[in-house]
């Protein structure tokens, strides 16, 4: 929120008037002028001699870099059939430096009074650093011979009237050129003289000795002069011009300026109308005229230039090469003249000619840019209504005058136009370039570039620009010795940087060097100065801001009689006099936080009260006043509790809303402050209609703050911390999602390297912390520590903002200790960042009270997790200082936290083992009354404090069972139940107190049996209500419902059974919100595993067999019936009209969607694009919901996605009898489903623990290197224990039902599932034997095997693929097998008609091939390593050879056509021992996917066992030429019957 909105309104008014001390005028006589445009030059069509070579200076007079010792002439032997040969001219950097416009550019060659010149090379690129000639031009043969270069810039491109621009000349020999070419070295040129950079920096020119033949080479030319006198003349007479106007651009001399124009005009009078050349000539003369114009200040003159612009551009019809040219500088001279005269019709003219300029030249083009950029500065100035005197056209022709660049800067602080400032900051770093270091105005330039580049520091945040500021606000500083009439103010504008900087970094030395340059300046204004009462308040305020930080008295009291001094400066009448009222209130307001004295308040808000009677209703400050004495009455109110000091600043607040009507630019201000108040107040008051209200004020005043607005961020923030506080009072998980999205918008505009990111970070932590108490996820809690973290370390030591995120780092770290107990690294860094925290809050400080609380809190609960006694007396301790400090100003309004803080660790020390004292009991429960009096009837957290007192009147009742006590804490209990609202989400921790108290009522036995009976069923009642308050969150009614469960199973109450289906729903709705399957199988380790069993075993213990069954299909499997649901047909719904086609489409697309969730994210991965991809899957999830229930509202379709009857699941059993076993700590049981008759319940005579013996022989026998005979008599001693215990009893069972040598299918639960059921027996001779009874195959639940029946395609021929891979990557040895079993699997398919048959190789079997070949065969063999992952499920794989193929990439294949799948791999089959009941591993995801039947294996066996029982199965299972996947049972059985009868193969 906003607590100190009354300062920033106040400190807004001086700060303001104190920026514009940074913008220096300059002269004041000097009147702003316009930038020329590039000037241009001139057009000719042939080669002419230099009519300037000898003024022009030679390239060997500027610092070209030559040899010390060129190498001579004769050392160079050249044959008569050999030529020397320029192949290639490259140069560098050829527009650095340039002040006109260059169309493009060519090079000179000449050698004795001949010459060759290079073709144009037009440059549309600004950013192509070089530019390459590769024409051959063949040189004189003699190696002593002089060549001559010269490097032009043309500006026009047609026929030059001229040379153009002399960039560079360079003069050598032959021989040198040869040498440099040889060795690659180029000719590198300095600046010229006086210049800072200048164009061309570097000449590399390739030569070689070349046999020719050819007769397309350049060959010199002699110079000649076929032109007539007139022609030579008036190329003359240009170039002059040009060379002048060159010169004036390096001396600002205005002679030079003027005599160019008189060449150019001379050579106008040698063009006629109608001479080829004339619109050049016209375009030399405008441009010349134009720069005259803006350079001297002669506005009234335009009209000549724009004429001749105009005249020369009718001369160059669409399509001409020099259009574009012409119509960018005719549209800049008409801009001056609209801005000097406001001719609107010169303003749309120049936009009409800048938009055609646009369309047709290259987006990198310096034409282009520069119509983009008068365009830009035409819009900003007109938006703006600049005075006509303060424009100028753009044009990169001279740099800006300081007093253009100081207007320039002004409209930029009028706009908030970033490429304007950026464009300004520019301009100034190319005028300082120009300027040397002994102008006159240079200090006037610097002081314009710390203002820009402190303003853009204030609009984008980016520190570099905030140092460079101070930096030469330093510098200009230094131009201006003690006594000089304006350093007074550039000490002002040096203190104002330094504190600013302070303010976003914390570095003391700044804010201390501010304040020592504010005093400088208060000492040049002495008493009776108009600049003192500035200076003044400036001081003040940054002498306000170290005692806010240090708490040093002495500089607020220096501040405070700085404000009252002020304030005396300003008599009552003065205009000014309410700002310096609303000052000294502000300061009050800080007096009383950091003193607790009342009368500073009170003093205060008397300011306030005045300030506003001086500023009538049709006054421009009354809004600002307003808010800031309602600020002020809010603070009173919190430290008070008044209403009528609540309700009168909410009305100040509208009132100030009512001054700024829509569009009113403060209107976002007055929003804000009026929401704050009425947060304020659904705080204090709790009426939703406040909240609603805050919020929707705020969402308004984010509205009027678009993106790109300095303050976005900020509305962002207190909308966000409302819906945050609304989903803490209501629970909607919209709410929280949303302030989620804000902070996280928040946070993107404040990228690293802003000052202002931490507290960004913070927010978004704190809002993901709860969502983690909401939901659970992991993920939120573990992206809260880690913002907290980057927030920290973006406040190194001595930073004033570390201790909040030294506090936020220690709450998230606090919250996951508490959440994943083990962990204790967490907690002891929280309590490491708790106790920094402390440090930095000596006595005094004003935030000492809440450290000291936060870090009792945590030492309490490391007492609880370590019971060292030292840390709960500790905690005790700080408690108490705690209250201390908040006691000594009477109505402290943290009191009733610290009374709540200390009354905790003492009830805790009561409980411990070293507790059992009275006394700390009796004063526990003093201290909780005293807080429940402090939260007055009315007060929001008056319900919390009734539950606190009643916990612990619960607790005296069981030491002392006093039955006052008992029925104390029901009437506080029930109390606090009846304050809240109905969908208070805190409502659920008083239904746990109440269920509590009615426990103890039913324990104590005070009352009749019927009445027991009550307070028990009420016990229950209230677990339920828990269980079912939506806005708590489903976490907290998961747990709620997990108590639920065990209170109802400690009773064998009868809502046992509704408990335990409580649990199971509410488990599915938690695992149904996280989108990762991977994370649902680590939540699902969170919570018990045996929750569906259990509650399957206690429907049969009161003889409910169906409701088990459905018991046990809703509440295991969980990950698989989830991921199904996206997957449902709901082809029979077509049918039904318009309507219902439309929501199968929706529920189908919704489904798609859901089905490929986003898997486990990479480290690296972007927060923000995560955080995306979470809400984005969690409204998918609230869409596709609602897309259910409408069908369920259909005719026939009311239990669609419900979890299945027994009826629907019986279907299951067509084919043969499925035995569900169950385990439980209470007993084993086996269901036997049949398809006609009731569920067979069979008591097994096992226990849990028999069977995890059982599962870890068998294990320990599989993997242990002992030798064959030894294993196999361990393995037949745990499968005849497996016969006598679990299987032989469900066979005399089946018999009555079942023929021998039919199938059966075991559903296995618990440890059932590490069991190889199908291979149990007794052994011996003559003995009994599963397998010699039943066909035996295996499902994870019922629902799975119906939907692995349902519709397959058996169209012939049938595509079959075998997928090899004998060597994987990473892999350390190779499988022989591999290759024989494909080739082997091959030989025993029927013939081609039948099968369509695809071999993938172990050279050609990578993921992505066999996950292709997996998807377009229904029939598969794979052949290969096979790995189970126990921690990561998901991530069990087939192993290929570049990377694994997981069950996750499986599970999000669609294979529901798919018949056949024999997985010749290890561990295909076996599950993960924590949670087995969900049963994960390559063979259940295949099935679930769609396969029909599924061979796979429990554990690794000989390569030599799996051949024989490869062949044997595929004899028996397609030997007659026939494919059918419901054989598959029959062949594998028979299969291991004929390995049985094998006495080379052990039973392993």
């Amino acid at each position: 929120m906003i607590p100190l909105l009354s300062f920033l309104f106040s400190f807004l008014v001086l700060l303001s008037s104190f920026f514009f001390f940074l913008l220096w005028n300059g002269n004041d006589s000097g009147q702003l002028t316009d930038s020329a445009p590039a000037d241009t030059l001139s057009h000719t069509s042939q080669v002419v001699p230099d009519p300037l070579g000898g003024s022009l200076p030679l390239l060997g007079q500027e610092s070209g870099h030559l040899p010390e010792n060129p190498q001579e002439a004769e050392e160079i032997h050249l044959t008569d059939s050999r030529q020397i040969v320029i192949t290639t001219i490259r140069a560098s950097d050829l527009t650095l430096g340039l002040r006109r416009i260059p169309a493009g550019f060519y090079v000179m060659i000449q050698v004795d009074g001949a010459q060759w010149q290079t073709t144009l090379k037009h440059v549309e690129d600004l950013d192509v650093v070089t530019v390459e000639w590769n024409e051959q031009v063949v040189l004189p043969p003699e190696p002593s011979c002089k060549v001559r270069f010269r490097v032009y810039a043309s500006f026009e491109l047609g026929s030059m009237l001229g040379h153009g621009d002399l960039l560079r000349t360079f003069e050598t020999s032959i021989a040198e050129l040869l040498d440099r070419s040889e060795n690659s070295r180029p000719i590198v040129f300095q600046p010229k003289m006086g210049e800072v950079v200048s164009p061309c920096t570097s000449l590399f020119i390739a030569v070689e000795q070349l046999v020719f033949s050819k007769t397309d080479v350049g060959a010199l030319c002699p110079i000649t002069v076929s032109t007539h006198n007139d022609m030579r003349n008036l190329m003359q007479l240009s170039d002059a011009g040009h060379c002048i106007l060159g010169r004036f651009h390096r001396t600002q001399d205005f002679r030079d300026l003027d005599q160019s124009i008189m060449h150019f005009e001379s050579a106008r009078d040698l063009c006629p109308d109608g001479y080829p050349s004339r619109p050049a000539v016209l375009f030399n003369l405008a441009a010349a005229r134009f720069i005259s114009c803006q350079v001297k200040g002669t506005y009234l003159d335009l009209d000549i230039p724009i004429s001749l612009f105009q005249e020369a551009l009718d001369s160059h019809p669409t399509g001409h090469p020099d259009r574009p040219t012409t119509q960018l500088h005719l549209a800049l001279a008409l801009l001056s003249r609209f801005g000097t005269r406001g001719f609107q019709m010169d303003a749309n003219a120049a936009e009409e000619l800048l938009n055609e300029v646009l369309d047709v030249c290259h987006a990198k083009s310096h034409i282009y840019r520069s119509a983009l950029l008068a365009i830009n500065t035409h819009v900003l100035q007109t938006a703006r209504s600049v005075d006509a005197n303060a424009l100028r056209a753009e044009g990169p022709v001279v740099p800006w005058s300081p007093e253009e660049l100081a207007s320039r800067v002004t409209l930029c602080l009028q706009s908030d136009d970033p490429h304007a400032l950026d464009e300004v900051i520019f301009l100034h770093y190319e005028a300082l370039e120009y300027y040397s270091t002994a102008h006159s105005q240079r200090s006037q330039l610097l002081g314009n570039l710390g203002a820009a580049l402190y303003t853009r520091f204030e609009r984008q945040g980016t520190a570099e620009d905030l140092d460079k500021a101070i930096a030469i606000q330093r510098d200009v500083l230094r131009l201006y010795p003690v006594g000089s009439s304006d350093r007074s103010r550039l000490l002002g504008n040096l203190g104002l940087a330094l504190y600013t900087r302070f303010k976003h970094r914390g570095d003391d030395e700044d804010l201390d060097d501010g304040i020592e340059f504010h005093r400088e300046a208060l000492y040049f204004h002495p008493i009776g100065h108009p600049d003192r009462y500035a200076s003044l308040v400036n001081l003040a305020i940054v002498l306000s801001t170290r005692f806010e930080c240090r708490g040093n008295d002495k500089d607020f009291d220096e501040a405070f009689a700085f404000h009252r001094e002020a304030l005396e400066l300003l008599p009552v009448g003065h205009p000014g006099r309410s700002k310096s009222l609303s000052n000294l209130g502000c300061a009050l307001l800080i007096r009383f936080g950091n003193r607790g004295n009342d009368k500073d308040l009170d003093d205060g808000i008397a300011f306030h009260r005045e300030a506003l009677d001086l500023n009538p209703v049709d006054h421009p400050h009354r809004s600002s006043t307003l808010i800031n004495l309602a600020t002020s009455l809010s603070s009173r109110f919190k430290h008070r509790g008044a209403d009528k000091d609540l309700d009168e600043a909410i009305a100040f607040y509208r009132e100030s809303l009512h001054f700024h009507p829509v569009f009113h630019p403060d209107r976002s201000w007055s929003l804000i402050g009026l929401a704050d108040g009425l947060y304020t107040r659904f705080q204090h008051r709790g009426n939703d209609q406040d909240l609603a209200e805050a919020i929707a004020f705020q969402r308004e005043a984010l509205d009027l703050r678009p993106v790109g607005h300095p303050e976005r961020c900020k509305s962002l923030n207190s909308l966000a911390s409302s819906l945050h506080r609304r989903f803490e009072h209501r629970g909607d998980d919209k709410d929280i999602d949303e302030a989620i999205i804000f902070y996280r918008e928040a946070l993107d505009l404040r990228p690293v390297g802003r000052s202002d990111r931490p507290m960004a970070l913070s927010n978004l932590g704190a809002v993901l912390s709860t969502r983690f108490r909401h939901r659970g996820h992991d993920k939120d809690l573990d992206d809260a520590v880690e913002l907290h973290r980057e927030a920290l370390d973006l406040h190194s030591v001595g930073h004033l903002q570390r201790p909040l995120s030294l506090n936020g780092l220690a709450n998230g770290l606090y919250i996951r200790f508490q959440q994943r107990r083990g962990n204790d690294q967490d907690l002891d860094e929280a309590i490491a960042c708790y106790r920094e925290v402390l440090d930095l809050c000596p006595a005094g400080h004003p935030d000492r009270s809440s450290s000291l609380n936060n870090l009792a809190i945590s030492l309490a609960t490391l007492f609880k997790d370590r019971g060292n006694d030292k840390d709960l007396d500790e905690a005790i301790s700080f408690n108490r200082e705690a209250l201390d400090l908040r006691s000594l100003a009477v109505g402290h309004p943290d009191r009733p936290l610290s009374l709540t803080g200390l009354a905790n660790v003492l009830s805790t020390r009561f409980k411990s083992e070293q507790g059992c004292d009275d006394k700390d009991l009796d004063e526990a429960i003093s201290c909780y009354r005293e807080a429940l009096d402090l939260r007055p009837i009315g007060h929001p957290i008056r319900p919390e404090a009734l539950s606190n007192l009643a916990t612990a009147l619960t607790t005296c009742f069981e030491h002392r069972s006093n039955d006052k006590d008992l029925h104390d804490a029901l009437a506080n209990a029930r109390s606090a139940l009846s304050l809240f609202a109905a969908h208070d989400p805190r409502k659920h921790i008083v239904h746990g107190v109440l269920s509590t108290i009615y426990l103890l009522f039913h324990q104590s036995r005070f009352h009749c049996t019927g009445e027991d009976n009550d307070y028990l069923n009420t016990a229950m009642d209230h677990f339920k209500a828990a269980a079912e308050l939506v806005s708590s969150g489903l976490l907290y009614r998961l747990q709620a419902s997990l108590t639920w469960v065990s209170h109802a199973k400690q009773y064998t109450h009868s809502t046992l059974l509704e408990a335990h289906t409580t649990s199971i729903q509410l488990l599915d709705a938690y695992m149904s919100a996280t989108a990762s399957v991977s994370s649902r199988h680590q939540s699902m380790k969170l919570f018990p595993r045996t929750l569906a069993i259990d509650a399957a075993s206690y429907a049969l213990r009161v003889g409910d067999v169906s409701r088990a069954v459905e018991l046990l299909e809703q509440g295991r499997t969980l990950i698989w019936t989830q991921m199904a649901r996206f997957r449902t047909p709901v082809d029979s719904l077509l049918e039904r009209g318009d309507h219902t086609q439309a929501l199968v489409t929706k529920f189908r697309e919704l489904s798609f969607l859901l089905d490929k969730p986003p898997a486990e994210h990479q480290e690296g991965t972007a927060r923000v694009k995560a955080e995306a991809e979470a809400t984005r899957y969690t409204r998918l999830v609230d869409d596709w919901k609602n897309a259910v229930e409408e069908i369920r509202g259909l005719e026939g379709f009311s239990r669609f996605l419900l979890p299945p009857l027994f009826s629907d699941l019986q279907d299951a059993a067509r084919d043969g009898p499925i035995i569900i076993l169950i385990a439980t700590t209470l007993s084993c049981d086996a269901i036997i489903i049949l398809q006609q008759h009731s569920p067979v319940n069979l008591r097994l005579g096992t226990s849990l623990e028999k069977l995890r013996h059982l599962v870890n022989t068998l294990q320990r026998t599989v993997k242990r290197n002992a030798g064959p005979e030894e294993k196999q008599t361990k393995l037949t001693e745990a499968l005849r224990e497996l016969w006598v215990d679990v299987v032989s009893p469900v066979v005399k069972k089946l018999v009555r039902f079942s023929l021998p040598g039919s199938r059966i299918w075991w559903c296995p639960t618990s440890f059932f599932n590490f069991l190889p059921l199908h291979a149990a027996g007794e052994y011996r001779r003559d003995g009994t034997n599963l397998s010699k009874l039943y066909i035996s195959s295996y499902t994870p639940s019922l629902t799975a095997l119906k939907r692995a029946r349902g519709i397959h395609d058996r169209s012939q021929p049938t595509p079959f693929a075998a997928i090899g891979q004998n060597h994987p990557a990473g892999f350390p040895f190779a499988l022989d097998s591999v290759e024989p079993e494909l080739d082997l699997v091959q030989s025993l398919l029927p013939s081609p008609s039948t099968v369509s048959f695809t071999k993938v190789t172990s050279m050609e079997s990578t993921k992505y091939i066999a996950l292709k070949t997996l998807r377009s065969n229904r029939w598969l063999h794979f052949a290969c390593h096979g790995t189970q992952n126990f921690e990561e499920p998901f991530n069990s794989a087939f192993l290929m050879r570049d990377k694994p193929l997981t069950l996750l990439n499986i599970t999000q294949t669609d294979l529901s056509r798919h018949e056949f799948a024999f997985l010749s791999a290890c561990e295909t089959a076996v599950g993960d021992m924590q949670t087995p009941d969900e049963v994960i591993h390559l063979a259940a995801g295949l099935q679930f996917a769609g396969v029909r039947s599924v061979i796979g294996t429990f554990w690794s066996v000989e390569d030599s066992t799996v051949r024989h029982l490869v062949e044997a199965f595929y004899k028996n299972f397609c030997g007659d030429g026939k494919m059918n996947s419901r054989r598959a049972a029959l062949a594998l059985h028979r299969a291991v019957q004929s390995l049985a009868t094998n006495k080379d193969i052990s039973l392993d």
